[in-house]
């Protein structure tokens, strides 16, 4: 199993990525959350002679209760580089063709989110390990999308890593809660935040970047190195960090912008 989500909607629905032992096939499947029967199989995907890029399994769900949408994206790295497969699936409506996707291959996402609020999908490039958003309203209708994504980090950087085939991102995670957008670098992370730039009818909005602590700084006031962070949680206005062979737990509160406990 690479991947779980649960919906927030009535039907309360656990959705968990599956790959076959000879790795020659994957699959969605979503049960009944208070059961934990099957109830429908999303996606089957099967490899046919070599073509290994054909049943790459989602490594990332995410649930979108405003849209009702199933985020799914997995990727492959191989001789020809990394490549990964982003879909959006109405399992409403269907459970064999997705509601749209898109073939990664030029700053394949190391990692990807969504989000309700703003209305958006957000990924970091495997390559420039910049952050990049696709706007869900401006999706195309027929399933499938020309390149979508906008990055509202260094561009410049970014065309930069893509041409010389870096690997600067990574390792680097993304995780959308409420309306903001946190990005783990290491051993520092990072949050976006939607701003207005008019009080005009028609404002416009923008995404601005702002620290969690000190920002890329590597070491603690004490001048210890900072571990590098494996694991994050959300919850109320508290994130959750946990770092490598560290036995604590940081939380930061939104509201003050400091440790509350360790």
């Amino acid at each position: 199993m690479a991947a779980t989500a649960a919906s927030e909607t009535a039907s309360q629905w656990l959705f968990a990525s599956f790959e076959s032992a000879r790795r020659n096939s994957s699959a969605v499947v979503a049960s009944d959350l208070n059961s934990l029967s099957p109830v429908v199989e999303i996606g089957r995907k099967e490899v046919f002679d070599t073509d290994i890029e054909a049943a790459i399994p989602p490594t990332k769900l995410g649930w979108l209760a405003g849209h009702s949408l199933l985020l799914a994206a997995g990727s492959h790295s191989g001789p020809a580089g990394m490549v990964g497969d982003i879909r959006l699936w109405d399992v409403r409506a269907s459970s064999t063709v997705p509601v749209w996707e898109v073939r990664e291959k030029d700053d394949c996402f190391a990692d990807v989110a969504a989000s309700d609020s703003p209305s958006a999908l957000f990924k970091v490039g495997a390559a420039s390990s910049e952050v990049f958003v696709a706007d869900l309203r401006r999706f195309s209708g027929d399933g499938i999308s020309v390149d979508p994504w906008v990055c509202i980090g260094d561009m410049q950087r970014a065309g930069a890593a893509t041409t010389s085939r870096r690997k600067d991102g990574n390792g680097c995670r993304i995780e959308c809660y409420r309306s903001w957008v946190f990005v783990a670098r290491g051993a520092y992370a990072e949050v976006w935040t939607q701003v207005e730039i008019t009080s005009e009818p028609r404002e416009k909005k923008v995404m601005r970047r702002n620290w969690v602590g000190n920002g890329p700084s590597m070491v603690t006031a004490d001048g210890e190195e900072k571990a590098k962070i494996v694991s994050w949680a959300f919850g109320g206005s508290r994130m959750a960090l946990a770092r490598v062979d560290k036995r604590s737990v940081e939380v930061w509160d939104s509201a003050s912008g400091t440790i509350s406990g360790e």
